[in-house]
């Protein structure tokens, strides 16, 4: 039998391990708020990216259903400030993946779900996917150090899955891209759909240094005035 949770969709992906503060201000995720605080759950609450150019602001007319993505992410809160207009600043951090079986849009003011858990599932992994993924993962981030002037210390996780998430969640990516990670349903998939991102935004990095270059060596040029 499937869960039924509230959900908060964004124009954003939460993924599993990854943080994510919330500021908390529409009467309806206020009362989503006080609900999961107040019941006898944990403090969980599901976020589910919409489609671009979808309206974040369901619902916008009776009837409407936002155009949301089937997988999400369960959000658990570690903290809440509330402040004296009714609004709530809150700290989550991503943890259990879903798939959306059927929403909900009566008995509360926010959207809830029927969903089903997906499991964190290895496919065929192997140690090569996740050396590559390390490799090209240093190379994105000394490339952009010297972009950057800043190479802030980036320790990669061990295990293969928290690894993929890691990827999703600091690459800039498209939240299409992002989401298409979300969505893979091994540790595998998602390490390989990681490795290819990687080097397009390696290849991007370093057209970025080239012009950077080439612009810099133009200004040695003397001018003829």
């Amino acid at each position: 039998m499937a869960d039924v949770i509230p959900v908060f969709p964004l124009s954003a992906v939460l993924l599993p391990g990854m943080a994510m503060p919330l500021h908390i201000f529409e009467p309806r995720y206020r009362q989503l708020l006080i609900d999961v605080q107040e019941g006898s759950g944990p403090d969980t609450f599901g976020i589910i990216a919409l489609h671009t150019g979808t309206d974040v602001g369901w619902p916008g007319t009776a009837g409407s259903e936002p155009g949301i993505m089937d997988v999400g992410t369960l959000a658990e809160i570690l903290d809440v400030t509330r402040f004296d207009d009714g609004a709530s600043d809150l700290l989550t951090v991503g943890s259990r993946r879903f798939r959306i079986r059927e929403l909900l849009t009566e008995g509360t003011p926010y959207l809830r779900a029927e969903v089903d858990w997906l499991d964190e599932l290895d496919g065929d992994l192997h140690p090569a996917h996740a050396t590559a993924t390390r490799r090209l993962c240093a190379e994105y981030f000394q490339l952009l150090g010297g972009l950057t002037g800043r190479s802030p210390a980036h320790e990669l996780p061990r295990d293969a899955n928290l690894l993929s998430y890691h990827v999703a969640a600091h690459l800039p990516l498209a939240l299409a891209d992002r989401q298409d990670l979300l969505a893979e349903a091994t540790a595998a998939d998602r390490l390989r759909r990681a490795v290819c991102l990687l080097r397009r935004e390696i290849g991007l990095l370093q057209s970025t240094r080239s012009v950077s270059v080439s612009a810099s060596a133009l200004n040695l040029i003397p001018h003829p005035n």
